[in-house]
């Protein structure tokens, strides 16, 4: 996500030779990929070219956000629901992630004049989500929008499953629409948010966050993880961190735990070497790809070992 690749989280082959040459910063992570699956990194743990450089680009933020859309976990069971969404919630939208966190408690005006023949469309492009049918739930939540102009939680999904096939500019189009018709209506703006932060343009990811926030302080994590990455990358760290811990504090149950990840970025900036390793191990705490999990393990035993390299100078948490 970060800088450039779309991958899983890898460690370079090669041993850190000093504690300045393991950084998170150096990570390169994905984007919003089409399904927002949870790669970390592409290669988390990467050196600076020289012994004395500084880390790699800071760019891992980007990806910590819209990787999500990696592995849609559209595959739930109804029973279930939508990444953890209850059924009643599922009826009525199937956002891919990370907006199946959304808990916004505003009903788009435009949601109460929804069209039988809309709704059904929009029902169906569901049911094909869940079964990875991308074409077909293309098709359906198109007609949803043609039935319906004003349906924005249609515009917002369809979006997403744009965004999904990367094609980021129709993707753009469609979660604009769904800010036009309904201009209170967050997840929208969250949609264009992700599509930024999958081009790097962390100018709009901060635009977008901000004006999420506005809406709803309080219904997603996700529009201050988004925020905290865009201050992030901007060097604002105090601000990032801020955001960063609010997104903690929303989510309790710690489902998004690259909340986390973002914070370990955050505090390797500020140079505070024990909140980031304290971050790291939370990260572990909640994840659950097994190779995201074995891979942030290893570039933490690589960090311990750098740092008590014999002949470095003590290393001060």
């Amino acid at each position: 996500m970060w800088i450039t690749s779309y991958g899983k989280i890898s460690i370079p082959g090669k041993k850190i030779t000093s504690r300045r040459q393991a950084s998170l910063g150096g990570c390169r992570a994905l984007i919003f990929v089409v399904m927002f699956g949870f790669s970390l990194c592409a290669t988390l743990g990467a050196r600076a070219q020289h012994t004395g450089a500084a880390g790699a680009n800071s760019s891992v933020t980007a990806k910590v956000m819209d990787d999500l859309l990696a592995k849609t976990r559209i595959a739930a069971s109804r029973d279930k629901g939508l990444a953890g969404q209850d059924t009643d919630e599922i009826e009525d939208t199937c956002f891919l992630p990370p907006l199946s966190l959304v808990r916004s408690h505003v009903v788009a005006a435009t949601a109460l004049a929804i069209p039988a023949k809309a709704k059904k469309e929009y029902l169906a492009g569901c049911a094909a989500l869940r079964k990875k049918k991308m074409e077909s739930a293309e098709k359906h939540l198109r007609n949803a929008v043609e039935n319906y102009p004003e349906y924005s939680a249609a515009w917002t999904t369809l979006g997403q499953v744009l965004a999904a096939e990367k094609h980021n500019g129709e993707a753009r189009k469609a979660c604009s629409q769904g800010s036009a018709v309904e201009p209170s209506y967050m997840p929208a703006y969250l949609c264009l948010a992700g599509i930024a932060a999958q081009e790097e343009a962390w100018g709009e990811v901060l635009q977008f966050s901000s004006e999420a926030l506005q809406l709803d302080p309080n219904a997603t994590p996700i529009a201050y993880l988004y925020n905290a990455a865009a201050n992030l990358k901007a060097g604002k760290l105090d601000e990032a961190e801020k955001s960063a811990l609010r997104a903690l504090a929303i989510d309790k149950n710690n489902s998004d735990p690259r909340v986390h990840f973002v914070l370990a970025q955050i505090y390797e900036a500020k140079g505070d070497r024990a909140k980031e390793v304290a971050e790291l191990g939370e990260y572990l705490k909640f994840a659950k790809d097994p190779v995201d999990v074995a891979d942030v393990k290893q570039y933490l035993s690589q960090l311990e070992k750098a740092d008590t390299r014999p002949g470095d100078p003590p290393v001060r948490n």
